[in-house]
């Protein structure tokens, strides 16, 4: 597990489908709005929206929690 360079929080880090990569708190929450696919190597998430039925929690990206964010965002 990884600590964000900012606030020191626990992170994991994920990929997009899109292949970006993207920190996330590392404990599922029904706040989360991501979810991993399954059967792909390593962690990749999507938004998860269209599998709400089936998923009733997700992972929150870090960006939403961390006290630091803006100091990441690119400008």
């Amino acid at each position: 597990m990884s600590r964000c360079s900012s606030c020191r929080a626990e992170i994991i880090w994920a990929a997009t489908e899109a292949g970006k990569a993207i920190p996330l708190d590392p404990v599922m929450s029904p706040a989360g709005n991501l979810i991993a696919i399954e059967g792909r190597p390593g962690l990749t998430v999507r938004t998860k929206a269209p599998l709400l039925e089936r998923h009733l929690v997700g992972y929150v990206p870090h960006f939403a929690t961390c006290p630091q964010a803006d100091n990441h965002r690119r400008r």
